[in-house]
């Protein structure tokens, strides 16, 4: 299965760790986040990678020293539209994820998970006691019935993990240029009943602030972590 992995945002949250470079190649416990993904990756044998690159991309094209292929946003087109532009050749379902989180999720079930069933589309949902700047996934069942960014409640629930497995005819049949997967897809495809939730019960890190960076180096490990 081809992975889309999203590189291209710019890191405004994080001055220091990711100062002058793509938050990506900030380093945890000696390692870059995204050598930890790739490690992920290729330990379920998912090595069919593409990267969606923006901000800073000559430093991702210069890291990945033509490893892996990519593409360039020539402006930002936010995350919907970056999944768009990389996935305009694909006519398989593809995967998904951001470029800028720690996890151990078992990408194998997660797909087995989305062959098995008879959504179009799926997202991997964790447990978390504060979902207050994460989007919140409303299911019942494998069935999400609502999605919604970034609630400013104070309360424990089911959050998007960032990766996903995507039909090709969900951003083919969309004629705008800049949208969001969080605010624009991921919304309708719960509305449409078109996405199942894989829910994740073991680690998952986000690294959106210096407060991140400093917890995942204390609790993250190439060990434990891939």
């Amino acid at each position: 299965m081809k992975v889309i992995i999203l590189a291209g945002g710019q890191a405004t949250r994080l001055p220091v760790s990711a100062k002058n470079i793509p938050k990506p190649l900030i380093k945890i416990r000696g390692q870059t986040i995204l050598e930890h993904r790739l490690e992920w990756l290729k330990k379920h044998g998912l090595e069919d990678i593409r990267f969606s690159l923006g901000y800073l991309n000559e430093k991702m094209i210069k890291y990945l020293k033509g490893r892996y292929e990519y593409i360039v946003e020539s402006e930002p087109l936010g995350t919907g539209g970056a999944v768009k532009l990389a996935s305009q050749d694909l006519t398989k379902d593809f995967m998904v994820m951001n470029g800028d989180e720690l996890a151990d999720i078992d990408l194998t079930k997660f797909i087995q998970f989305h062959k098995e069933h008879s959504f179009a589309n799926s997202i991997v949902g964790r447990h978390h006691p504060d979902i207050r700047g994460w989007g919140f996934i409303k299911n019942q069942g494998i069935e999400v019935h609502r999605y919604q960014e970034k609630l400013n409640i104070k309360r424990s629930g089911l959050i998007n993990t960032g990766v996903y497995i995507f039909s090709p005819k969900t951003f083919k049949s969309i004629k705008a240029k800049k949208f969001s997967t969080e605010y624009d897809i991921s919304p309708k495809l719960a509305e449409q009943r078109q996405y199942a939730v894989f829910i994740h019960q073991g680690r998952w890190l986000g690294i959106n602030t210096e407060e991140d960076v400093k917890v995942a180096n204390q609790l993250w490990s190439p060990q434990k972590g891939n």
